[in-house]
């Protein structure tokens, strides 16, 4: 069974000192590239044209090539580079090249202000999985977002991710060592706008690693239910939602193509 994005909610923690060192400091931002497409291929695929860019940036005077930089060669000399590329032995033991970079699989990136004074246990949480570093005490797996499945995009609901353990919403971790409680005041939080950014959960005091973002507005069924931890800010990312939920999402929730989160990180204060 999948961690749901509309089940569940209540409990509590002991987090009253956390909370007090939030409410002290200003917001924090986090970042969360969404990508789209096969992971696996586009890595294969940026290591062929990288082989082929180190070929011309090291033999371009010997094979009199234009220049050392692959990307700034016409069309007939990066056909030429490759030709030769593949003539050579030494070269083309390494294994395949290409002469176009992949197209990059980036959607957009969601930046997300956290409420942390709501939120602290969850917030830090969620902080330390975008930043990466730690592993899992219970799972064994690390506790990083990049690179990890979206595997829910559910029109006119909710974006979901964050199975840091298996990938497919059976599963999750955290820096307390599996599951964790509710923060109470984040419960009260009302999901009335497109880009609410909570925890999924699979009933009270169920928080793990995985979060959603809702893609439309006064979803009233998650209010009470879940941990609200922040707000996606940015146009970009808006915009990016809408567009995931017009050609992506489908009324079942699998993605029509696979999701993942690449980069992610913490936002400098001023940012």
């Amino acid at each position: 069974g999948g961690a749901g994005a509309a089940r569940g909610g209540g409990g509590g923690g002991g987090t009253h000192g956390l909370e007090q060192m939030a409410a002290k400091g200003t917001s924090q931002r986090a970042f969360l590239e969404v990508c789209a497409g096969d992971r696996q291929q586009h890595e294969a695929e940026a290591a062929e044209y990288a082989r082929l860019s180190d070929f011309v940036r090291a033999k371009h005077a010997q094979l009199g090539l234009a220049g050392a930089d692959l990307a700034a060669l016409d069309d007939e000399g990066r056909e030429l580079a490759k030709e030769l590329y593949e003539a050579d032995p030494s070269a083309a033991a390494q294994g395949a090249c290409r002469t176009e970079a992949p197209a990059p699989l980036a959607l957009g990136r969601l930046v997300i202000e956290l409420d942390a004074g709501a939120a602290p246990k969850a917030v830090a949480n969620f902080v330390a999985l975008c930043e990466g570093g730690k592993v899992g005490k219970a799972s064994g797996k690390p506790l990083h977002y990049a690179g990890v499945p979206v595997h829910r995009a559910q029109k006119g609901f909710v974006l979901q991710g964050g199975d840091v353990v298996k990938g497919d919403g059976s599963a999750g971790d955290s820096i307390y060592g599996g599951k964790f409680n509710d923060d109470k005041k984040a419960l009260t939080k009302k999901h009335q706008t497109v880009g609410v950014v909570g925890m999924a959960n699979k009933g009270k005091n169920t928080n793990t690693s995985q979060f959603y973002v809702t893609l439309a507005p006064a979803l009233k069924q998650c209010d009470g239910k879940h941990v609200v931890i922040g707000q996606v800010v940015n146009d970009e990312g808006l915009a990016m939602l809408g567009k995931i939920n017009t050609d992506i999402a489908t009324e079942g929730g699998s993605p029509k193509v696979p999701l993942f989160v690449g980069a992610c990180g913490l936002l400098p204060r001023n940012a």
